[in-house]
């Protein structure tokens, strides 16, 4: 044992070391999970090695991750969110009544989930998965990254009364004019199969792509459980599964529950946070961008480049259409404001093919 050396120093540090967390190293997919206090944990794994330093090889988050590093070309990062594991009083929500005895005072809580996802909603994953939540921390979650239209949730239902009770809530929720539902459901009845894992994993590592084209993972297999009705239950609501496609093991759609495609909401998503950093690094090279037509003008080369790449990477179907307001022509009270309101985009969004009808005219 080493001898404490004294210090005359009335200074006194407590020292906490902690593992080195890469900068530039932005998640690819993240996993909610349940924290063992009333805090929030957040962690970046390139691998499962250190992943299982935190969370051993029976917990659910590592057989997720373990699901997620066994697809082909996936190399991560996955971050894991460990959310508080109890409800956190909201004060806007409190509220006092008085009696003639006293008093009540009542709060509005939010759940440990929203709490823990709500201060890493911009770490950069587009796709989230879930491990031990329950319905209500579901459906919270839900409503939560739907009223931000942030990241895309994919649960994973255990059979199709839960998908059903998942389904009516959101059809309730998410009915908001041009904003795209963002939550989808992979059913499956097994408890060692993790499918949602997998496909948000490979859909992360091959971008773009249309969930309903995924397939023959390795935790890809028809649900023996699961019976031809139960099929079309599930895919009337917009739900999705593991079926058998011509010998292929693939999802039977790609939608959200919303109705509208999972691909269309990440898309969207990659085309507005491209366009915002690539425009908030064009000012962050800048020491003093004048507000004068030649920055307007570089401004609109830094989206005409976005466009190019977004067009390449096969999200747009249209290259990136900008307008802009000349110098001359800006209220002197944005100048004085220092905010230019003079860009106006439009694009559209790739789409792919699904189906496919064709005539056939045969002659014997």
């Amino acid at each position: 044992m080493s001898d404490i050396v004294k210090q005359t120093t009335d200074v006194h540090f407590i020292v906490a070391i902690h593992a080195l967390t890469n900068p530039n190293s932005a998640p690819s997919v993240a996993i909610a999970t349940k924290n063992t206090d009333a805090t929030t944990k957040s962690n970046i794994y390139d691998d499962l090695d250190s992943l299982s330093a935190d969370y051993a090889e029976n917990t659910g988050v590592y057989a997720q991750a373990a699901a997620m590093f066994d697809v082909n070309g996936f190399n991560g990062p996955v971050e894991v969110i460990a959310c508080p594991n109890v409800d956190s009083n909201t004060p806007s929500g409190v509220q006092s009544q008085g009696t003639t005895t006293g008093g009540t005072v009542t709060a509005t809580t939010t759940p440990g989930i929203v709490v823990g996802i709500a201060q890493h909603l911009f770490d950069g994953f587009k796709y989230l998965v879930l491990d031990g939540a329950t319905e209500t921390e579901i459906e919270a979650l839900s409503d939560f990254l739907y009223d931000n239209q942030r990241i895309m949730l994919v649960t994973q239902p255990n059979s199709v009364t839960a998908l059903q009770t998942l389904a009516t809530h959101v059809a309730g929720y998410q009915t908001v004019k041009n904003q795209l539902g963002n939550t989808a459901a992979i059913v499956e009845t097994a408890t060692d199969r993790y499918p949602a894992a997998q496909a948000v994993a490979y859909a992360a590592a091959n971008l773009p792509v249309d969930f309903q084209h995924i397939g023959n993972l390795s935790q890809f297999e028809p649900d023996a459980d699961l019976t031809t009705d139960d099929y079309d239950t599930i895919a009337g609501l917009n739900a999705t599964l593991v079926v058998n496609k011509a010998g292929d093991y693939m999802l039977l759609n790609g939608k959200a529950l919303a109705g509208n495609y999972i691909d269309q909401f990440v898309h969207t998503q990659l085309v507005i946070d491209t366009l915002q950093t690539n425009l908030q690094k064009y000012l962050n090279r800048k020491n003093f961008p004048i507000y004068n037509d030649a920055t307007i003008k570089e401004m609109t080369q830094t989206i005409n480049a976005v466009s190019t790449s977004l067009l390449q990477m096969g999200v747009l179907y249209t290259a990136i259409v900008v307008n802009s307001v000349p110098r001359a022509n800006v209220l002197n009270s944005d100048v004085a404001a220092r905010k230019y309101n003079g860009f106006s985009l439009s694009a559209q969004i790739a789409d792919d093919i699904d189906t496919i009808n064709a005539k056939l005219d045969l002659t014997l």
